[in-house]
């Protein structure tokens, strides 16, 4: 199955929305991965990871572990 290319930012803001639906805990990629999956179809895992480098956004907590910034 090929991948669908998504409109710019469509991933970051969906993980935006589910990180926030967590009330200021943390996600693994997997978790995130799993909850945007339904909504998004197949995306590649860079593009989660180069995503979450965002800072404007998103704070690493532990390797492979991300929560909204305040």
């Amino acid at each position: 199955m090929e991948r669908q290319r998504h409109p710019h930012n469509q991933l970051k803001s969906a993980m935006r929305e589910y990180l926030g639906t967590l009330g200021g805990g943390h996600a693994s990629i997997a978790e995130i991965k799993q909850s945007v999956e339904p909504t998004l179809g197949v995306v590649a895992d860079s593009s989660y990871r180069s995503a979450l480098q965002d800072e404007r956004y998103f704070e690493r907590v532990a390797r492979g572990v991300f929560r909204l910034r305040e």
